[in-house]
Order: C-alpha cells, then sequence, then structure tokens
C-alpha cells in the first residue's frame, strides 16, 4: 500500500477510533459507580476473571505497569472492594481478591457497561458486527505475534 493512502487510513482510523472511545468514556462515566474509574473496573475485572492473582499478573494481563495496578489496588482496598492476602507458604507472595462488595461492584458497573454498549450495537446489521470483530481480531493477532516476536 502507498504511503500517502496509508497515511490518510491512519489519520481516518485515529480520528473514529479517538472520537468513539472518548464518547464511550464519557457515557460510561456517567453510568458506572460514583467513586469508581473505568481504570478499577478493568483491574477488578481481571481478578473477578483470575480469580485470585497476584499484582504481577493483573498488570501483564492489562499491559500496564506494577506500580499503575498497586495504586489501583491501593483505592481498591480502601473501598473495600479488594483484598490483599498474603500466601500461607510464601510470605512474599500477596494474592488479590475481591469482596463480595467489590463483586457487587463489578456486577453493577459491567451491566452499565454492556447496557451502552448494546444500545449502540444494535443498530448495527449483524454483519457489521462480524466485520468489525474479524478485523479487530486480526489486529489483535498481528500485536500479539510482534509481541511474541519481542520477547
Amino acid at each position: 500500500m502507498a504511503g500517502d493512502k496509508l497515511e490518510i487510513y491512519m489519520k481516518r482510523w485515529e480520528d473514529v477510533f479517538q472520537s468513539i472511545i472518548r464518547r464511550l468514556h464519557n457515557e460510561l462515566g456517567k453510568n458506572l459507580v460514583k467513586g469508581i474509574t473505568g481504570s478499577q473496573v478493568f483491574v477488578m475485572k481481571k481478578i473477578h476473571e483470575r480469580g485470585r492473582s497476584t499484582v504481577s499478573e493483573v498488570a501483564e494481563d492489562l499491559c500496564v505497569s506494577l506500580s499503575a495496578v498497586t495504586s489501583l489496588v491501593d483505592k481498591l482496598c480502601k473501598f473495600d472492594y479488594v483484598n490483599r492476602q498474603r500466601d500461607d507458604n510464601d510470605r512474599r507472595l500477596v494474592w488479590l481478591e475481591l469482596t463480595p462488595k467489590g463483586n457487587d461492584i463489578l456486577g453493577t458497573c459491567l451491566s452499565a457497561r454492556r447496557q451502552v454498549v448494546q444500545r449502540y450495537l444494535r443498530q448495527l446489521p449483524e454483519e457489521d458486527i462480524e466485520k468489525l470483530l474479524d478485523i479487530y481480531e486480526k489486529l489483535l493477532k498481528i500485536m500479539q505475534a510482534e509481541d511474541a516476536g519481542d520477547k
């Protein structure tokens, strides 16, 4: 593909992608539980999916720094949404688990997100949704292959 055409595609993609993300972020912010950020929801969701997790595992899964996850977890612990538990056999190891309160808040946040996203997706034909997901999955595979090559 010619460089000029690629530049045009990149500009269009950046503009559209940023606009979609910004709009979703604003709308989801209005629908999230007060005091909870989208980043905190991502961390809680990852802990929920994994069950018991370490900060390192969550950071790796979310492709963010340990310090970023630690800061988010500190706040979640203050809200009593996450517990830190030292491993019985290895005191250096600290496990993260959602509290019952954290599970409830996560469910509320995910339900609100699902409602917002479904409202928009329902307006697209099913074949367009399939195409969109196919393209995102291809792009993700390219990125993952490059990540694997970097290691």
